[in-house]
């Protein structure tokens, strides 16, 4: 927890359940870390990594009500959700899917337009953001390769290599979020190096909704089934 700025939590549709979101959220506040809506499809069985051929209008409907769930827990704790991440294969599907990026965005202006959408640079789903006038935070994830197409690839393990790409990346612009897991020990020795490493260049980690105030801001999140302790 002290590693990042955000805390990104399952709503229960995909994974989670009321007493581990409220556990969550309740680590969250105490250790002054920002919460964010981890949002799929409604899957548990396969944890959220298939696609789901929703209409556009029924998956609006399903992240408006894991929002409302996350923030309903939240709000037990003095807390509000923040901003709000498309997870599993929903992540993948809005970068390119026109009608499950505009469920993700319609979703977030009925229920609450403050919040802050997180995604790739150049996806569907900022592009719809933006031309609705949503606040974005563009993610970069220092342990993932790039393919041509600009999905997700390969995995990088080293910590030390992870560490130098989130600076790259930071420094190069275009992306103002980290993306880490947090699943296993080796998982978070990358954190730890890449959070070493952007204090070291100089950056502030802050959440999404404070990137605009302070000097070099960096949003720094974790997302994963366990949430850390």
């Amino acid at each position: 927890w002290p590693l990042i700025s955000t805390a990104l939590v399952p709503c229960g549709v995909h994974s989670g359940d009321p007493t581990s979101i409220l556990r969550a959220c309740s680590r969250a506040v105490t250790r002054n870390v920002a919460l964010g809506a981890a949002v799929g499809y409604a899957d548990r069985v396969g944890g959220g990594e298939r696609f789901v051929d929703y209409d556009p209008e029924d998956l609006a409907a399903t992240i408006i009500y894991q929002l409302g769930a996350l923030d309903g827990l939240a709000l037990a704790e003095q807390a509000r959700v923040t901003c709000v991440r498309a997870g599993g294969a929903l992540f993948d599907a809005v970068r390119t899917d026109r009608n499950h990026a505009w469920a993700l965005v319609n979703a977030v202006l009925d229920y609450d337009p403050t919040l802050t959408i997180i995604g790739l640079p150049d996806s569907r789903l900022l592009q719809t953001a933006e031309r609705n006038g949503l606040s974005i935070s563009r993610e970069f994830q220092p342990h993932r390769l790039l393919n041509a197409n600009g999905s997700l690839g390969a995995v990088v393990t080293e910590p030390e290599v992870v560490a130098r790409r989130a600076v790259d990346a930071v420094s190069a612009g275009g992306y103002d979020a980290i993306r880490l897991p947090w699943h296993t020990a080796a998982e978070r020795e990358c954190a730890k190096a890449v959070h070493a490493a952007l204090l070291d260049a100089g950056y502030t980690i802050t959440p999404p909704q404070a990137a605009a105030q302070p000097e070099l801001p960096v949003h720094l999140s974790v997302a994963g089934r366990a949430i850390p302790a």
